[in-house]
């Protein structure tokens, strides 16, 4: 994609009406505004004790012939607050020009507020690309909170929607914030309107991408400066791994000689009365060490309209059509990591890829091919790996987010369905194990999923089994019910078939009622498709759900059912109270599926979910990351997100970070890679007890995304 109109995207759906229309720089269009607010008026309204934020307006060719202001700042406070005179149910989309003065990517805020609440109940996190005038838009419809993650289009890298639910009629104003990213921030910004319908979403004559893939602004050391060196350096790679094998201490799976247990032919785990650990198929202890997205490049999207910020795009039909992914709808996608190797090695490319990434594995010490690797371009390579399965099971009607209706028989027939995807694996020792899913979106914030479900969507089956539950340990007695949660209802049955708003904070006793019954859904939500799972795969480990974070104790169910409980941690070193509590609460290992370090020295404008000052803190923070997590008793793998950088312009969702292990010319980061060789041959000698972990701090700074 395009930079600036990566972050322009619009959330829902209503990224193809946004890039289908002509363009039109005019926010103001009268036709479309239901409120124009007074640039002017928001500059004047800045308190005088906000010594760290400057607003002015003035002009700038950026935005000819209208009025700017130019938003200097270096924290993270609200910048200006608006909206408090707006007929908000009048309109569809906030929407603004805006301009991110800076060498890197930056963070915009939009947090909303109710009426008569100090803090909000609602925002969104917007990622901006430096130095590409872009417009963001914010369709209100995305106050139900029912999405996380919002969909691409011109405007915007990756979007975010964090909080409650906000009906715009309680809706009182808005706020804007820059995330602080530790240096001074300037972004000018113009036409700042509320619109009764999506704009368009201008795409601006600038190139950004080269041909390789990088940032043809930028110069660093390693960028691939032609077709001759690129070809250079992937036949050089090949060669110099084409031996690597793991030492002789190690297992052919990559477990160690040193600690034996009861082999079993698959992988599984075992506690030694010190610690947990994974058990491979010969007997021996394995930590999982792996890297996420083992793939042949991370693809880009490209919106129509926005072909003019690359350099070069190839035929979709000649002989660069394998870089080129399926179509979602208006978007394409085109991967230019794919497309080097292709000009490298030709249509034979996938095998020298192969061979190049499975000796890389090997020589780099990783033992495990993570989560979402292209395993049919890595046929025969003879690594453990894990899988994610399909779709997680759901049902024709959501209660919350993508928290299907469990009770509906419906779930059971998907969840059956579902499982039939470890038919083929069944067999295989190389198989760790499968991940049910990753990060379901219910878990993003501590919900009561019962009080959630009974805001809309009436007459599901859960809620049937809600009136059931509450009869009965109200011994039907509606009278003793409405008393305790101190409602006014005339049976029942009516929390099944009317909605009810903000329900659990209606009494003590019906925020705990809707708390443990949130509990059996949950229950509910695992027990069927892990029983499924088992009937047809009962050899390999269920690794989980890989959850976000643990926000509620409604994710510590999962122990009844899960082998391994998996999290991601995305911290400096991974979250040991977090960890030690789950292995106490579930009595089971835990795994993290994902983590990483970025840094904005080389070709890429954001760090990702953690930052540090360069290479070189990168390969620091990832020693001591995993060095220290083999120290702790209850951690048996952890995954690293990811092998390739993702993509200038943003992938599907608009991440852009500089975390791979190799760029989009598989040059790899070689300060990364000596530390990470470092730690994982170290790892054993820690969990054993015989050396002490790494323990030297890299130099973190504020994460860019």
């Amino acid at each position: 994609m395009k930079p600036w109109m990566l972050w322009w995207g619009c959330f829902l759906g209503l990224m193809g009406c946004c890039v289908q229309r002509p363009v039109a720089a005019d926010l103001g269009a009268a036709g479309m505004r239901a409120k124009q607010f007074d640039l002017k008026r928001l500059c004047d309204s800045l308190p005088l004790d906000f010594g760290h934020v400057a607003l002015t307006l003035e002009e700038s060719p950026i935005f000819a012939g209208t009025p700017v202001v130019k938003w200097t700042t270096d924290s993270t406070s609200e910048a200006m607050s608006f909206g408090e005179d707006a007929a908000w149910a009048e309109g569809k989309v906030l929407a603004m020009d805006v301009y991110y003065d800076s060498e890197h990517a930056g963070m915009i805020q939009l947090r909303f507020y109710a009426k008569g609440e100090k803090a909000p109940r609602l925002g969104a996190s917007i990622s901006l690309f430096p130095r590409l005038r872009s417009r963001i838009t914010f369709p209100l419809q995305l106050l139900d909170a029912q999405r996380v993650f919002m969909d691409r289009n011109p405007g915007r890298l990756k979007g975010v929607i964090w909080g409650n639910r906000l009906p715009v009629e309680e809706l009182s104003r808005v706020t804007l914030a820059l995330e602080a990213t530790g240096d001074r921030q300037t972004v000018l910004l113009a036409n700042l309107v509320l619109l009764k319908e999506e704009p368009e979403c201008p795409v601006p004559d600038q190139v950004v991408v080269d041909p390789f893939g990088q940032w043809k602004a930028r110069d660093w050391p390693g960028k691939t400066p032609d077709e001759a060196a690129l070809k250079k350096q992937l036949e050089v790679a090949r060669a110099s791994v084409a031996s690597s094998k793991f030492p002789d201490a190690w297992s052919r799976f990559g477990g160690t000689r040193k600690k034996t247990f009861k082999a079993s032919g698959f992988f599984r785990t075992q506690y030694d009365g010190r610690r947990w650990w994974l058990v491979d198929p010969e007997g021996y202890g394995f930590f999982s060490t792996g890297l996420d997205c083992v793939r042949a490049g991370e693809a880009t999207a490209i919106l129509p309209g926005t072909e003019k910020l690359f350099e070069w795009l190839p035929d979709r039909k000649g002989p660069y059509a394998p870089a080129y992914g399926r179509n979602r709808g208006a978007v394409a996608f085109f991967d230019f990591a794919r497309a080097n190797l292709i000009r490298a090695f030709g249509a034979d490319w996938a095998k020298p890829w192969a061979d190049i990434t499975c000796g890389r594995l090997r020589a780099w010490r990783f033992n495990t091919i993570a989560n979402w690797s292209e395993l049919e371009l890595l046929k025969g390579a003879s690594l453990p790996y894990v899988i994610q399965l399909g779709r997680y099971p759901t049902t024709p009607k959501l209660l919350f987010r993508d928290f299907p209706d469990v009770y509906d028989p419906q779930f059971l027939v998907s969840a059956r369905d579902y499982a039939r995807g470890l038919e083929a694996y069944k067999e295989d020792p190389y198989l760790v194990g499968y991940f049910l899913c990753n990060e379901p979106v219910w878990g993003f914030g501590k919900y009561n999923l019962a009080s959630e479900m009974l805001e809309t969507n009436p007459d599901t089956a859960t809620r049937r089994e809600l009136v059931q539950w509450l009869s009965k340990k109200y011994q039907g007695n509606t009278a003793r019910w409405t008393n305790a949660w101190g409602i006014s209802l005339a049976s029942f049955d009516d929390l099944i078939h009317r909605n009810f708003r903000r329900l659990a904070e209606s009494s003590p006793e019906a925020e705990a009622d809707l708390w443990t019954f949130s509990e059996e859904m949950v229950r509910t939500y695992l027990r069927i498709p892990c029983e499924e799972a088992k009937k047809v795969d009962p050899n390999h480990l269920n690794l989980g759900m890989r959850y976000a974070w643990i926000a509620s104790d409604l994710f510590y169910v999962a122990g009844e059912f899960f082998d391994v409980f998996s999290i991601n941690c995305y911290q400096m070193e991974p979250a040991f109270d977090t960890i030690n509590t789950i292995a106490k609460k579930t009595r089971k290992p835990v795994l993290i599926g994902e983590y990483h370090f970025g840094a904005v020295d080389r070709g890429l404008p954001a760090t990702g979910l953690r930052g540090v000052s360069s290479q070189e803190e990168r390969g620091v923070a990832y020693r001591r990351y995993l060095e220290s997590g083999a120290a702790n008793t209850n951690l048996v793998g952890a995954h690293y997100f990811t092998l390739n950088d993702q993509p200038l312009l943003g992938r599907f969702d608009g991440e852009n970070y500089q975390i791979g292990f190799v760029d989009c010319c598989h040059t790899p980061y070689v300060e990364l890679v000596s530390q990470a060789i470092q730690a994982h041959e170290n790892l054993y000698e820690i969990m054993i007890g015989s050396r002490q972990p790494f323990t030297r701090k890299a130099v973190e700074v504020p994460k860019i995304k």
